[in-house]
């Protein structure tokens, strides 16, 4: 092999080597450190700027119908149509919003039973309901206007306060 193409190999080497070496290893990303149990890390926990929240409780606490909707906030239809039970049944219905974003409102989702958005009424969120003559079974799960309809709410609690008055 020539001199001259040795010379020519041995500076590519080098400089191959010094444009990998200048270039390094790339960033790491480096991990927030671990929450402490039972919460969300930081970057995951909403509420920070100009996050609002949807948790809401109104009516007796003495209420035969205790109505409890799970909902992480952009549901404004649904917690609205769940907040004037609070007009149809002033004394017999208490209402609660509880916004999942936040850990305590996830946890109790999860306690309820549900996986996702919905509404409880006295602990259940599925109904046998009669309504206009006919039967149906109806689950409060997700938004209103999917799974069930204002109507399908206040039938529930109608009967919900029927078997109520029935005991």
């Amino acid at each position: 092999m020539s001199e001259h193409l040795t010379t020519t190999i041995r500076w590519s080497c080098l400089a191959a080597m010094l444009a990998l070496l200048g270039a390094g290893c790339p960033k790491r990303e480096t991990a927030a450190p671990p929450a402490p149990k039972g919460e969300l890390p930081q970057a995951s926990q909403p509420g920070t700027a100009g996050t609002e929240f949807c948790d809401f409780k109104g009516g007796p606490d003495s209420a035969k119908v205790k109505v409890v909707a799970f909902y992480p906030g952009r549901h404004e239809d649904t917690i609205a149509a769940v907040k004037r039970l609070l007009e149809t049944f002033p004394q017999d219905a208490s209402v609660e919003v509880v916004d999942w974003r936040r850990p305590e409102g996830l946890k109790r989702r999860d306690g309820s039973g549900l996986t996702c958005a919905g509404v409880t009424i006295n602990g259940k969120n599925a109904f046998d309901l009669e309504m206009q003559g006919k039967k149906a079974k109806v689950l409060f799960v997700r938004g209103i206007d999917g799974e069930w309809t204002e109507a399908d709410l206040v039938a529930a609690v109608k009967q919900e306060l029927a078997q109520g008055a029935a005991k």
